[in-house]
């Protein structure tokens, strides 16, 4: 399941694929591929699995890879 320090990737329903390392609201910057466990993405995935759903803005984004830091 997703937690703190992973890495998730994600598809929207159209198809369009995102890639983050879940980090602290300090490291987070979305541009270079990482989000703070506080935003709205991480809270809507943290706890779930690789084909589970989050809904963000109205947008339905599934979890297709999540990735343990080595």
């Amino acid at each position: 399941v997703l937690r703190f320090g992973m890495t998730v990737t994600v598809e929207d329903e159209d198809g369009v694929r995102r890639t983050w390392r879940i980090v602290g609201e300090d490291e987070a910057d979305a541009a270079h591929g990482s989000i703070s466990h506080v935003s709205p993405m991480a809270g809507a995935l943290f706890g779930k699995r690789v084909g589970e759903t989050g809904v963000v803005n109205g947008r339905d984004w599934t979890i297709v890879a999540l990735e343990v830091p080595a």
